[in-house]
């Protein structure tokens, strides 16, 4: 019997034993949660939007828990009946597929031990990091054990040993790694100033045959990260470094994987910022070597420029690079509430500015060129009430994308982005919400200009409208309605409409969604 059905097996006994036993000496908790994502597509001639055979997409999702006085187990279903489109590889859409995961263990008196499926984070996840994220479909977590122990509250250590999992299964690929985390300024009693230091090192094993040279040796690394911290002032540090992996994924690149980033921010007297540096070389992490898209890579390389949650200014998203070069500066500002500026409720000032440089990839020969720009975001908004009901928030941003970072061959694109952002409350429950957008540039596909109604019906309904206008190429209309309504813990959605080929992002980390055309039902129920 396999690993995997060794620990799924027992995890899944031990969440029915465990039930079992607490039922009769305490009651314990129990939670569950169902989510459903379905689609049915149609085929639009003016976006070329095709729909898949059979016209549905399916993600379905079941999690139960059960934890007793520190114990804890569960298990997570999982169906794609098939895919919603852009998920997964090419050569797995439109399958119908069912995987399930499962997981035990026991927290307390300092111990933390996981068996089965398990997520967890090194650092900032430049060496090593699973996690699930629905949205983008990934869900990289290992199948094995982790055991971690808290001396005091200044010192944990933990171990992880595991195989990597594959979108349908586990792969033979096999990682383990240590973690250290050491407060020195609570081992020494120091009341003003933080001081962590931490360290891990991990390493990736799977036995395959490369032509004239044997097995593939071990692919370890490691990451150096320290901390301070005194009144609103922090400062931080990471250094990555892991034996390169060469594959198809980067091109055969085997040259050693290194980052460096580093964080200074400050808080305080309603004043933010931060400032981050970050460089980074051949940084992904795949999961195993013959594997060639996102879904399972096992770090975490977000992009670290403005995450905007407007439609126009999310055209040509930021995705992290081969070779980068550049950070961020972060700065807000909050006027106090009563003052002439404040207003009744006080304001909040904005701004972003992002850059990176580095090497463009070529996709067929695999030689970087020299550095070039590859991306700058300036961004500004603001954010104030006029009395106690009608709010209204200002955006711009200012935006030069590299094509080539996305595999196309063109001169920088240059963009600018306004939006107005306006909400007034009619009463407690009833609010109505408008963005008017407009987005300018010459390249691509010139201008873009997008509205969005929105009427909510607290707390239950909502009912929203939105039209993105490409006015200055192609003349198509993204015209989608939305439905939703909320009752307790349930929650559904009806979205109809057109929806343009581009990238979805969630966290830093984007994938590529076709067009189409067709009605989404979301269900989620937790209980």
């Amino acid at each position: 019997m396999d690993m995997m059905k060794y620990s799924t097996i027992l995890a899944c006994l031990m969440l029915v034993t465990t039930a079992a036993f607490a039922q009769e000496r305490d009651n314990g908790s129990f939670s569950a949660g169902l989510e459903t994502n379905t689609t049915y597509y149609l085929d639009d001639s003016k976006t070329g939007a095709s729909a898949p055979e059979g016209h549905m997409g399916s993600n379905n999702y079941l999690k139960m828990d059960y934890s007793w006085k520190g114990f804890y187990a569960g298990v997570q279903l999982e169906g794609y009946l098939p895919a919603l489109s852009g998920y997964f590889p090419m050569n797995i859409r439109g399958e119908n597929f069912l995987r399930y995961d499962a997981y035990a263990g026991y927290s307390g008196e300092g111990w933390d031990v996981r068996l089965g499926s398990l997520y967890e984070q090194f650092g900032s996840g430049l060496l090593f990091r699973t996690y699930e994220d629905r949205t983008l479909g990934i869900n990289n977590a290992l199948q094995g054990v982790r055991a971690g122990y808290t001396f005091g509250d200044f010192l944990t250590v933990k171990a992880i040993y595991g195989r990597v999992r594959d979108i349908k299964d586990y792969t033979n690929a096999m990682v383990s790694g240590a973690d250290l985390s050491f407060s020195v300024s609570r081992a020494a009693s120091w009341d003003s100033l933080e001081w962590t230091v931490e360290g891990s090192v991990l390493d990736k094993y799977e036995h395959v045959e490369t032509e004239g040279t044997g097995a593939v040796p071990h692919n370890t690394g490691y990451s150096a990260r320290m901390a301070l911290g005194y009144g609103g002032f922090r400062l931080s540090g990471e250094y990555m470094s892991r034996r390169s992996d060469p594959g198809f994924y980067n091109y055969q690149d085997s040259t050693r994987c290194e980052a460096v980033q580093v964080d200074f921010g400050y808080t305080g007297n309603g004043f933010g910022g931060l400032l981050t540096f970050r460089k980074l070389k051949n940084p992904f992490f795949q999961g195993y070597r013959s594997a060639s898209d996102m879904y399972t890579y096992i770090n975490y390389v977000p992009a670290l420029t403005q995450q905007h949650s407007y439609a126009l200014a999310t055209l040509n998203p930021y995705t992290t690079q081969f070779d980068e070069t550049g950070g961020q500066a972060d700065l807000y500002y909050n006027f106090r509430r009563g003052t002439t500026v404040g207003g009744r409720k006080g304001m909040k000032i904005h701004a972003n500015f992002s850059t990176y440089y580095g090497g463009i990839l070529d996709m067929v020969t695999g030689v970087r060129g020299a550095d070039e720009l590859l991306f700058r975001d300036l961004t500004i908004d603001a954010e104030r009430w006029f009395g106690r009901n009608f709010k209204m928030i200002l955006f711009y941003s200012w935006q030069t994308f590299n094509p080539a970072t996305n595999g196309h061959a063109s001169e920088l694109w240059n963009s600018h982005t306004v939006v107005a952002d306006m909400t007034y409350k009619f009463d407690r429950k009833n609010s109505l919400r408008m963005e008017l957008q407009h987005l300018y540039t010459k390249e691509d596909q010139k201008n873009w200009a997008a509205i969005l109604l929105e009427y909510s019906f607290a707390p239950r309904w909502s009912v929203s409208l939105t039209d993105m206008w490409n006015y200055g190429d192609t003349g198509i209309h993204y015209v989608n309605g939305n439905v939703s309504y909320s009752y307790g813990k349930i929650r559904a959605a009806v979205n109809a409409g057109r929806f343009k080929e581009g990238y979805l992002c969630s966290g830093g980390v984007c994938r590529l969604t076709p067009a189409y055309t067709g009605v989404n039902l979301s269900l989620v129920v937790s209980l």
